[in-house]
């Protein structure tokens, strides 16, 4: 497996998550801006949290928004990395003077369309993140060569207890995990993120 694959602990909502990816030596914090997203978090509150927490790269994660919503969060919040999941231009993405992580749902197109997505996108991003929101399209030889050929984000859902395999087998630039909710303000089960971490290796108890 490629021990230096990076972690993203995305759609963070409170300070615990954030604390606990600092804590834990994750190297991306994501915060979700998208107001259709159930994750969404508002970008005072977002900007609160990271004026807390100090250690990992933030990462503003935006859907169907414009250039000018995105600009002035990303002006706001000092951001690290700009995530896209939207139909914006290559051409358009010149606006963004900072790294960009383009989103990918892979259910929607099939291999012919990805290839020619990655072929114009890929001078002008940092990374693709893919996911499914509707199950695999994709078989895994075709995931391997995907992977060996892009810096890839691995944002599909992958059970604690496959994920060094998986990681092995595909070897993704990075691995994106999801934060959750707090029980009640500053109290927070992470059993199931040092599960992910424990698989990996990366979490001692």
């Amino acid at each position: 497996m490629n021990q230096n694959v990076k972690i993203k602990l995305g759609n963070i909502t409170n300070l615990s998550d954030a604390r606990f990816a600092a804590a834990a030596g994750i190297d991306y914090m994501g915060f979700c801006f998208d107001p259709q997203s159930v994750s969404y978090i508002p970008p005072v509150k977002a900007k609160e949290i990271i004026d807390w927490t100090t250690g990992c790269f933030v990462v503003a994660e935006f859907g169907n928004q414009t250039m000018k919503e995105v600009a002035d969060i990303v002006d706001m919040l000092n951001i690290d990395i700009v995530e896209l999941n939207n139909d914006l231009l290559p051409t358009d993405l010149a606006e963004i003077d900072k790294p960009i992580i383009k989103k990918i749902d892979t259910s929607l197109f099939d291999l012919t369309a990805l290839h020619k997505i990655f072929e114009a996108y890929t001078d002008k991003i940092d990374a693709f993140h893919l996911y499914a929101s509707n199950g695999h399209t994709l078989t895994a030889d075709d995931l391997k060569q995907i992977c060996a050929n892009n810096k890839i984000v691995w944002g599909y859902n992958t059970a604690p207890e496959n994920i060094k395999e998986t990681l092995a087998n595909y070897e993704p630039y990075a691995l994106n995990i999801i934060g959750g909710d707090e029980e009640k303000t500053g109290l927070k089960d992470f059993e199931e993120l040092n599960n992910v971490l424990d698989a990996l290796g990366l979490y001692e108890g």
